[in-house]
């Protein structure tokens, strides 16, 4: 019994990590996932995916989902960049390693707060979603300019943001940050809230 429990464990992460990598992967190709309001502000919504896998599928699903991120943000920075900072996406290193560590740090987060006693599990679904996206955004800007340093700083030239550096990119895009956590919280949080009505309306009908 508890093998059969294990394979069906196991074969509903695979299930829920291929969904939600073919939901990334749809978001991309339809540029649903990307909102480009300037040169260097952009929102992406691609991170809910990898953000929802990594707490209900588990870490390799999270790493598998981020890899796909990064991989679908490799291939339009390099097919049809549409800003200044797109051509630095081109790089594995900006691309794919951030969204990996997306997932990573997520199901961190995730198996941190659930150790809290009775923390309901739509508020650490939500916490570890908000905290994640800042996270995301962070290490996205830490390896462009930690592995772009001369092309960032010349595309800031080029803006006539000479002289700004790390935390005033990270900054001047404090808004759309803020929107694409607040995005993540909210649709996280929707999506648990949902589980638990479910899983309280099958726990009824069992019942009767």
């Amino acid at each position: 019994m508890n093998e059969t429990n294990e394979a069906l464990s196991r074969n509903r992460r695979l299930a829920l990590t291929g969904a939600f990598s073919a939901l990334i992967i749809m978001l991309s190709l339809t540029n649903l996932g990307f909102i480009s309001f300037s040169p260097v502000v952009s929102i992406t919504i691609l991170q809910i995916p990898v953000i929802l896998c990594a707490t209900l599928s588990g870490f390799s699903g999270a790493l598998f989902c981020g890899f796909v991120m990064g991989l679908m943000s490799l291939t339009k920075a390099a097919m049809s960049p549409s800003g200044i900072l797109d051509p630095m996406f081109v790089d594995p290193r900006c691309s794919i390693l951030p969204r990996m560590l997306l997932g990573v740090v997520a199901w961190g987060l995730w198996r941190l707060l659930n150790f809290i006693p009775k923390m309901p599990k739509t508020v650490s679904g939500a916490v570890s979603a908000f905290l994640a996206t800042f996270a995301h955004t962070l290490m996205v800007y830490g390896c462009i300019f930690i592995f772009k340093a001369d092309d960032i700083k010349a595309a800031l030239d080029t803006l006539g943001m000479t002289g700004v550096g790390y935390f005033g990119v990270v900054a001047a895009g404090i808004v759309s940050e803020l929107f694409e956590a607040i995005s993540s919280l909210v649709v996280v949080a929707a999506v648990y809230a949902g589980l638990y009505v479910s899983a309280k309306k099958r726990s009824k009908l069992s019942a009767e």
